[in-house]
């Protein structure tokens, strides 16, 4: 999972964020955030999108999915310590119940 990942000299692209409702999200890139996390990087490089940049996406979904990651107590990076899982795993748990939404395309 991290070996793309050069803990000595981090670069990354910037991660996509995008104020919904009222909040800093992250819309994308939450491997990337995540193993930075892990290699104690002090910040992320982040591009701040407005709405012009997601009007192609389902902000519905993305409440959605917020919620259930709250529901989860998964607020913040570091809640993600301990739950990292299987491609396979991540597939059937978070994708395929994506795809369950009543908000999915």
């Amino acid at each position: 999972m991290i070996e793309w990942f050069d803990f000595d000299d981090p670069e990354y692209d910037a991660l996509p964020v995008y104020i919904l409702d009222e909040n800093l999200t992250l819309l994308d890139g939450h491997t990337r955030a995540f193993v930075a996390y892990l290699g104690n990087v002090d910040s992320l490089r982040i591009q701040e999108l407005d709405d012009s940049d997601v009007e192609e996406l389902n902000l519905e979904l993305y409440r959605e999915c917020i919620d259930w990651c709250q529901e989860e107590g998964v607020t913040d990076l570091s809640d993600l310590v301990g739950r990292v899982v299987s491609h396979t795993t991540y597939e059937t748990k978070w994708i395929d119940r994506c795809h369950s939404s009543e908000y999915y395309e």
